[in-house]
This record gives C-alpha cells, sequence and structure tokens, in this order.
C-alpha cells in the first residue's frame, strides 16, 4: 500500500498508534525502528498484561530485545 501523501510505503499500525509531529525526528526514527523490528504498533501482551509501546528509541531497543519472540515477520 502506498502513503496518499507522499506516495512511499505505507504500513499498518495499530489503533493505539499516535502519530508524531512531522518534524520530530527522534519520535520518527523510533517508530521505523520498531515498524522495521516487527512491531508495528499492534497489541503486545505479556503474562496476559498489555504491554505500552516505548517513549525514545533507545527504550525500543530494549522493548525489541525483551519482546522479541512476539515480533511480526515479514
Amino acid at each position: 500500500m502506498k502513503c496518499p501523501h507522499c506516495a512511499s510505503v505505507a504500513h499498518n499500525v495499530g489503533r493505539k498508534f499516535k502519530t508524531p509531529k512531522r518534524t520530530d525526528r527522534a519520535q520518527w526514527e523510533k517508530v521505523g525502528f520498531l515498524i522495521r523490528s516487527g512491531f508495528p504498533f499492534h497489541s503486545i501482551y505479556d503474562n496476559y498484561r498489555g504491554v505500552r509501546y516505548p517513549e525514545t528509541l533507545a527504550d525500543a531497543k530494549e522493548f525489541v530485545k525483551r519482546f522479541k519472540e512476539k515480533a511480526i515477520l515479514r
């Protein structure tokens, strides 16, 4: 699927995804890292509890390590 605004590849992200400001490069870098790592903002559960997605890129790197078995492979 293509983005209707820029014609780049569009990704199916979860309904809880909050779009960062266009100018917030740090947040967009984190978003890209998570999507490339198999975490497109769909719900993740740990011991039947919902897991919050990380706020920073550093936290995202730890998140990916911790929940790697829950990644969506493409």
